[in-house]
């Protein structure tokens, strides 16, 4: 009802439905989640005479399962959706070719995407279909703080929302590259091993290609 009561001062927000895309606007994907849900947000940066235009194209929000996840499980599937999103504007564009650039906050998620592990099946599963549908170097890391897509995968109020005007996009995306997030990560977070498969080392000596029968002799000899 709070939410409800607010929603008047809204009434003057319009989004320009109008695109002026060629073949030098490049689509940028932002994707956040929290506990409640996980959202991804798509951008369009042009240069539309002379200056840069960015534009919201489309946003979907979903509400995080009843069965509870992790926050980089949640940041996984928002990365998933993401890419399925920005997939389905390529094909209505008709222009495969254009350049996409995909901004996640999370470390962990960019690390299973970028390393060829044995992970568990929840994330080699996501992690296989980002990979089909996207570059690995398109990935890139952005600060929480500045990332567009963590104000909706929180929540916010309508006047919130008036005043950060977030479908026009990050203001820095406005700005030329090299003001923008490095987009590098550079160690390994500890939250990624939770997901890494665990392997069993037997007790065999590869190294001397030592045969079965020896192998269970020392099995009986240690025990």
């Amino acid at each position: 009802m709070k939410w409800f009561n607010e929603i008047q001062i809204l009434k003057g927000v319009t989004v320009p439905r109008c695109m002026k895309i060629d073949i030098f606007t490049e689509l940028h994907v932002f994707v956040d989640a929290s506990k409640g849900s996980y959202v991804e947000c798509v951008f369009a940066r042009s240069i539309v005479d002379s200056r840069v235009s960015v534009i919201l194209v489309r946003a979907k929000s979903r509400v995080a399962p009843l069965k509870l996840l992790c926050i980089p499980r949640l940041e996984l599937m928002a990365c998933c959706v993401g890419v399925r999103l920005v997939n389905s504007i390529l094909k209505a564009l008709n222009m495969p070719d254009l350049k996409v650039t995909l901004w996640s906050d999370s470390i962990t998620v960019l690390w299973w995407i970028k390393e060829y592990e044995n992970w568990s099946v929840f994330v080699a599963n996501r992690v296989k279909e980002i990979r089909q549908l996207t570059q690995i170097q398109s990935w890139k890391y952005v600060p929480g703080n500045m990332n567009i897509a963590d104000l909706l995968s929180r929540g916010c109020s309508p006047r919130q929302m008036l005043s950060s005007r977030w479908w026009e996009g990050p203001s820095w995306l406005k700005q030329n590259s090299e003001y923008w997030p490095d987009g590098e990560i550079s160690c390994e977070p500890q939250e990624v091993n939770v997901e890494r498969k665990k392997t069993k080392n037997a007790n065999v000596d590869l190294a001397n290609d030592a045969p079965p029968c020896l192998y269970v002799l020392r099995l009986i000899m240690m025990k």
